[in-house]
């Protein structure tokens, strides 16, 4: 028993303050929009967190408007600039509180030279007059745009789950659902991880779901508190008057009794929680990335709709008359008119399982295709990929590393030519030897994180990588092991206090009846 309560109480002592950070770090990913009006300056955050020429997925594209101007828009927001990138103007207004609602994704000038933002919240439209961004409800929940496109007068607008056309002749938004048909290649299954992180976050249930993972969370903070506070109590408890000393005491066996309680009342979804999220990041993840498994009936993952948060990006080839979209699953085309028809490509551009971050046409017809694996020109009839960086043709078209020797989160463009890209760590990388790279206004750089990000970072455990360097990849498998052995040795300890009380209880009945017995007498 004493060699159980040391693996249960210094392994707790050592890593508690971490488990503490990972479920409230846990509960704060779990309801992003609750707190995405929450900042948090970059100035307390480790050095590595602070821009530097346009890097940490600052920009993501650039898009030309009158007066030889332009926009540049991504995690900064939205902001104008000259052709020549000297000066830059806050272009947000309208936007909710919280650099989280400034997060662009695509952007999109009309014919009629309407202005169009996509974010991580929806879909808005710039009003002229009023010099502000007004937002555009759709017929879903939550939206999140990852593409816009103009085609035939009607605004293609693409979110995670659907694919709309939105018509404002009327004088009012009216959309209309594109839903492209099964590929022939489905198997009806879903990705293993995209499985265990939907058990992770709670998400399987939906709302209920991550209410109750967000009570885990709390529950874990209880049991490390409580149980720090009987560790520590005895000695804190030896410099204080004999009264409050009781108090102290009573108050610990009350503690402990329901730190033991909770935990074994908790016990099975505790497991699930901590085993779930120990596959979610390498090198757990590494064996079952490309495992695929039936989706859990009556769960979020068995939606009717084929593509729910598996669509990326799309171009129209108005030429061929055909819809070309990335997935997280691949590359698919299917016709105009004819949604039913869907097929993937035979020859597909490498990307990155962090997702597409670039896809569109070039001057010569070809598809520019950027992800963290890099940036690549793609003849899809020709079954042809080339490295844009290197010149390389491609031979493999399997799924992209994490990060490839570019990390593209960007891309800036003059006349459909790519003039510079925007790498992840290094920032912006002119691609002519006459570029040159802007430097990033102080109100620009100084942009705060949002709280969601923070607890990312907390949470994956990449916060750390400042103390740990690239050993910080091994944090969240070493915390999830340790935290078995832990709930483990005490749910063993639980089981054999139990069982002795139990034997000790006949005995206990039996000197009873033996002193009622003696004393009648």
């Amino acid at each position: 028993m004493k060699k159980l309560r040391k693996y249960h109480k210094w392994p707790s002592l050592i890593i508690g303050l971490f488990l503490i950070l990972f479920s409230i770090s846990g509960i704060v990913m779990n309801h992003r929009q609750l707190f995405s009006g929450v900042n948090v300056s970059r100035k307390l955050m480790p050095p590595v967190y602070s821009y530097k020429n346009w890097n940490l997925a600052a920009i993501k594209g650039s898009l030309p408007i009158e007066n030889n101007r332009q926009l540049v828009y991504g995690n900064i927001g939205i902001w104008e600039t000259d052709s020549a990138f000297n000066q830059f103007y806050d272009f947000n207004s309208g936007f909710s509180k919280g650099i989280d609602h400034k997060k662009i994704f695509t952007m999109l000038r009309t014919s009629d030279q309407q202005l169009y933002a996509g974010s991580l919240f929806g879909l808005y439209h710039f009003n002229k007059t009023a010099k502000r961004w007004q937002k555009i409800a759709l017929p879903e929940n939550n939206p999140r745009i990852v593409k816009l496109v103009e085609y035939q007068s009607q605004l293609w607008v693409m979110t995670r789950d659907q694919l709309y056309t939105m018509d404002t002749r009327k004088g009012k938004a009216e959309f209309k659902k594109i839903t492209p048909g099964i590929p022939e290649s489905a198997d009806g299954k879903v990705g293993l991880f995209t499985s265990l992180w939907v058990i992770h976050s709670g998400e399987l249930l939906g709302i209920p779901g991550k209410l109750l993972v967000d009570l885990v969370g709390l529950i874990l903070v209880f049991i490390t508190l409580s149980g720090f506070y009987y560790t520590l109590l005895p000695k804190f408890a030896k410099r204080i008057r004999s009264s409050i000393r009781l108090r102290l005491q009573k108050f610990n066996r009350s503690s402990i009794k329901w730190h033991t309680k909770i935990g074994i009342y908790a016990l099975i979804i505790l497991l699930i929680t901590v085993i779930s999220g120990m596959f979610l990041r390498p090198p757990l993840l590494i064996p079952i990335a490309n495992s695929r498994v039936n989706p859990i009936p009556g769960s979020v993952l068995n939606n009717r709709n084929h593509w729910h948060d598996k669509l990326r990006d799309f171009v129209i080839d108005s030429a061929n008359q055909r819809l070309i979209f990335s997935t997280s699953e691949g590359f698919f085309e299917t016709n105009l008119g004819a949604e039913n028809f869907c097929r993937p490509f035979r020859t597909q551009p490498p990307v990155s399982v962090m997702g597409i971050t670039a896809f569109e046409y070039l001057d010569d017809g070809a598809l520019m295709v950027g992800s963290f694996s890099g940036l690549f020109r793609w003849y899809p009839e020709r079954n042809v990929v080339i490295d844009m960086i290197t010149g390389k043709i491609i031979n493999e078209t399997k799924q992209g590393n994490p990060f490839g020797a570019t990390a593209v989160t960007g891309v800036i463009s003059k006349n459909s030519i790519p003039v510079a890209i925007v790498d992840y760590d290094a920032g912006w990388i002119p691609l002519g030897h006459e570029q040159f790279a802007p430097k990033m206004p102080a109100e620009i750089s100084g942009i705060p994180v949002s709280l969601w990000n923070v607890a990312l970072e907390v949470h994956t455990g990449r916060i750390f990588s400042v103390i740990l360097g690239d050993f910080y990849i091994l944090y969240v498998p070493l915390m999830g092991l340790t935290t078995l052995l832990i709930i483990i040795t005490g749910t063993i300890m639980w089981y054999r206090a139990r069982k002795r009380k139990k034997k000790k209880s006949p005995i206990k009945e039996n000197c009873n009846e033996n002193y009622q017995t003696a004393r009648s007498a």
